[in-house]
């Protein structure tokens, strides 16, 4: 139930925020539900979204429609069961069909169910789920920082915490830096501290975000502990994380960078430096002001990490 429970609230929270409901309906893979359609009409039997949901018949059999109606996995699984090719892009495959769904849809074979359409008048959200949105706004706050981790595990903590949402992330993200510190877990460690930066933006605390995620980017320069595993797939400097610094250097209008760089570097207590401090001011100035990401890891490994880490 844990992670139709997610689903549900995505949903209804993308409605919420005046999303339109086709965009829900176009999607293919949905999780726990076979189909977007039957996530909807969950929501509309257990009463979360209210309004006209009409069945008509003889629906006219073409290629937009089918296109729209299938995915490429269930194409296939019609060319196959009729024998016919099933290689091509989609395009291809839904003019392949066009002919099979035709006939059935003509002879009524109820085996092809392509002579029903369902579709959804002006659906509008219920009380019931104003109320659900309200009860787990939790959830909203895991999508924007902690999807790194379990939602089992986040939702289990939610429960046995009696603080508000924000100190509750809060001091799960500081629980999981402990406990990777003590297990040698660095890629589990820096994801903590990126999520633990995310808590604070999404409380509107920029000041707090920055130094997290600066400090994401120091140790990612100067690793903890690495092993030759998970060295293999590292990269030294992450790209999302510096167009989060990016973005919120923009936004504060801050001073001097230098200074708060400084202040994280010591918090950090980096006792064996991988990549001197200088130097790791430097790359960060040059990965601000758009230099290839790529290129930089490269020269990082080869500089400064493949000796040490025995590569």
């Amino acid at each position: 139930m844990s992670e139709q429970k997610l689903e549900v609230f995505n949903v209804l929270n993308f409605l919420d925020r005046g999303n339109e409901l086709e965009y829900v309906l176009k999607e293919g893979e949905f999780g726990t539900f076979p189909s977007a359609e039957d996530c909807i009409n969950y929501l509309v039997d257990e009463g979360y979204l209210e309004g006209d949901v009409q069945v008509s018949a003889n629906v006219e059999i073409t290629a937009e429609y089918i296109s729209k109606k299938y995915i490429v996995s269930e194409l296939k699984d019609i060319l196959r069961e009729n024998g016919l090719k099933v290689s091509g892009k989609k395009q291809e495959l839904v003019e392949r069909v066009l002919p099979v769904l035709k006939e059935a849809h003509d002879a009524r074979n109820l085996n092809v169910a392509v002579d029903k359409e369902k579709t959804y008048g002006d659906l509008q959200l219920t009380a019931k789920a104003h109320e659900f949105l309200k009860e787990n706004q939790w959830i909203d706050l895991y999508m924007f920082s902690l999807v790194a981790f379990r939602f089992t595990d986040y939702e289990t903590y939610v429960e046995s915490s009696s603080l508000g949402m924000v100190e509750t992330a809060l001091n799960f993200c500081d629980e999981i830096l402990s406990r990777s510190l003590v297990a040698n877990q660095f890629l589990v460690f820096i994801d903590a501290l990126t999520a633990k930066a995310h808590v604070y933006a999404y409380d509107g605390d920029y000041e707090s975000f920055l130094d997290y995620d600066l400090q994401r980017y120091i140790l990612g320069l100067n690793p903890i502990v690495m092993d030759a595993q998970t060295y293999a797939t590292y990269n030294v400097i992450d790209d999302a994380n510096i167009t989060n610094i990016r973005r919120v250097i923009e936004k504060l209008k801050m001073g001097s960078l230098k200074k708060r760089f400084d202040r994280i570097w010591n918090k950090s207590h980096i006792k064996h430096a991988t990549v001197p401090k200088k130097t790791c001011f430097k790359l960060l100035q040059r990965a601000i002001d758009g230099a290839d990401i790529e290129e930089l890891n490269f020269d990082i490994r080869q500089k400064y990490f493949d000796k040490k880490y025995g590569i």
